[in-house]
């Protein structure tokens, strides 16, 4: 009672902040999910969900730390980078804070972008512990970035 095991096979509390962070990124992909099934444009959903299968990846490398095959590459980055920018271009107006709300796609755009917000916290305080992916923290803050700028559109 009150542990479980990872796919490493370790057993660890439910208490531990290894599941808590799985928990948050748990959260983040099903709004992912919400987002992609809310979006008109086949596109963006289908790029979410290759975010998603990432976000999968990143539930694998919490579970297993030291396996190199669940850490995040440069091009996975620089494909979130690389969407930012095209998205950014269609955009008429300078980016800027925003209250959400405008409709309720974007509203759920917006609780995707924080609950990546909050993701990307909680991998910094759980790598004060563990030693993660240090391209995971880029990645999420990415994400987060990606999000908001999807939002304007």
């Amino acid at each position: 009672m009150g542990e479980t095991c990872v796919l490493n096979g370790k057993k660890v509390s439910k208490n531990d902040i290894l599941i808590h962070f799985l928990g948050e990124t748990d959260e983040l992909n099903s709004r992912l999910g919400l987002v992609k099934a809310m979006h008109p444009d086949g596109g963006i959903r289908r790029f979410i969900e290759e975010i998603q299968k990432k976000i999968m990846k990143l539930m694998s490398h919490i579970s297993d730390i030291e396996n190199e095959k669940y850490f995040f590459t440069e091009d996975e980055i620089a494909v979130l980078e690389n969407e930012i920018d095209k998205l950014s271009e269609k955009i008429n107006k300078p980016l800027q804070f925003v209250i959400p709300g405008k409709d309720i796609p974007e509203a759920q755009i917006h609780l995707a972008r924080t609950a990546a917000r909050k993701t990307e916290r909680m991998f910094f305080a759980v790598n004060e512990q563990y030693s993660l992916c240090q391209k995971t923290g880029a990645y999420l803050n990415r994400l987060s970035d990606y999000l908001f700028v999807l939002s304007q559109c």
